[in-house]
């Protein structure tokens, strides 16, 4: 009973407490050779554990047996069970009868908790990153080295240190990072070239533009770095767009314009990206270029697809 108590309290983050119950000696034959009972406090709850010796009989005469039982002790009685059929859970859940069968359903009504751990799909891990899973990606990938210690990483990406332990756990469980310890510090390792990793990460990788306004140009604020079409075109042969696009990080105070374009001559594109688009750039007024990939779409145009492997090629070497 010990081990089922360390249980709960691991599933549940709950505290347990097992207390002695006389009450057995009460009950008919029947039901105190049958089972063994076990008084408990579940996060302050008096109840009673009911464990079969045996194989669990018929719905039915589990009712009868819960019966009898809580005439002698009106509590909450929880039956312990070692396995569990799905069509038994069913059962006992559709008649409201508590039960914990362990790494396998947890259904206690009367503590307003009903968690199941094997037989209903459990929320998916996110699979697209985070803007700080992204921001410590891009940073272990512009950095070239094996392993990255991530002590330190949280001030030079201006997150918390909840964002970079988030960001690990999130890379980690993805599979596109290991994490070990030394001492105290984190260290974030891949094995597989950067080229490599990147390619793995695409499935997961986030657009960073939250959105696109076409503000006035001699009203766009000034300092801003290029991204979209114009700073692919200044780090690679491509040809300059039409019009300038740049990328902030938030929206500007006193920043307008307007969902479409409507004077390609007066206007520029302003996007509103989820990070820093220049926190992670080595050319000084252009977004980071792994970045800057992701938030391009092609759209099956040539000259773009081919500025974007220009790119990606002379940050590999």
């Amino acid at each position: 009973m010990g081990n089922m108590m360390k249980y709960l309290e691991n599933i549940l983050g709950i505290k347990t407490n097992i207390e002695p119950w006389h009450g057995a000696a009460k009950l008919p034959y029947f039901l105190s050779d049958g089972y063994t009972f076990t008084k408990t406090t579940l996060a302050g709850v008096p109840c009673l554990f009911m464990k079969p010796k045996d194989e669990l009989g018929t719905l039915t005469a589990v009712k009868k047996h819960l019966t009898k039982v809580r005439e002698i002790e009106p509590l909450p009685v929880v039956l312990e069970l070692d396995g569990m059929t799905a069509r038994r859970r069913k059962s006992l859940i559709d008649a409201r009868i508590p039960f914990v069968a362990p790494d396998i359903q947890i259904y206690l009504p009367f503590l307003g908790v009903a968690l199941t751990e094997r037989y209903t799909s459990e929320k998916p891990p996110k699979t697209t990153l985070m803007p700080s899973s992204q921001l410590l990606l891009f940073y272990y990938l512009y950095g070239g080295e094996p392993e990255l210690y991530t002590n330190g990483v949280a001030e030079k990406l201006g997150l918390s240190a909840m964002q970079i332990t988030r960001a690990v756990q999130q890379l980690k469980v993805l599979g596109l990072m290991s994490v070990k310890k030394d001492g105290v510090r984190t260290v974030i390792s891949n094995t597989a070239d950067r080229r490599a990793l990147f390619e793995a990460a695409k499935p997961h990788l986030m657009n960073p533009v939250r959105k696109r306004i076409y503000a006035e140009l001699n009203a766009t604020p000034a300092g801003l770095p290029l991204s979209g079409l114009s700073a692919l075109a200044e780090l690679s042969m491509l040809n300059p767009p039409e019009v300038k696009t740049f990328a902030c990080f938030g929206e500007p105070a006193g920043l307008s314009g307007t969902d479409t374009l409507i004077d390609s001559d007066k206007q520029a594109a302003v996007e509103i990206w989820r990070y820093d688009p220049a926190l992670l750039s080595g050319h000084a007024g252009v977004a980071d270029p792994l970045s800057l990939t992701v938030s391009l779409s092609p759209d099956g145009d040539e000259r773009i697809e081919q500025a974007v492997d220009e790119l990606l090629s002379n940050l590999w070497r």
